[in-house]
């Protein structure tokens, strides 16, 4: 019996936390700081991290109507070739590569 090599790929939603601080007087103005630096794209820099659990797989329907689910074989040679997807337009791509 031989084995084969497979890989499957998702496409998900999921929640990020940025941690960060802000020097201010008081804390509704530390708020209108942190405001003002989401909306100048100032915290697109800082690292982030996933939030543990919050992750939610989308279907189709929720991308519009694009795969979000992709399954991929790879040969002996190293070749990866996508052989099936979850987008409900169309049927399932059948192994015919090779």
């Amino acid at each position: 019996m031989k084995t084969f090599d497979f890989h499957l790929d998702q496409k998900v939603t999921t929640w990020m936390r940025t941690e960060f601080e802000i020097e201010a007087n008081s804390l509704k103005e530390a708020i209108e700081i942190a405001k003002q630096k989401f909306n100048r794209g100032d915290l697109d820099e800082i690292s982030w991290e996933e939030i543990d659990g919050l992750s939610e797989v989308l279907q189709p329907s929720e991308n519009n109507n694009q795969p979000t689910a992709e399954i991929y074989y790879m040969n002996e040679d190293g070749d990866v070739r996508e052989v099936f997807n979850n987008d409900k337009s169309t049927s399932p791509r059948a192994l015919n590569y090779w």
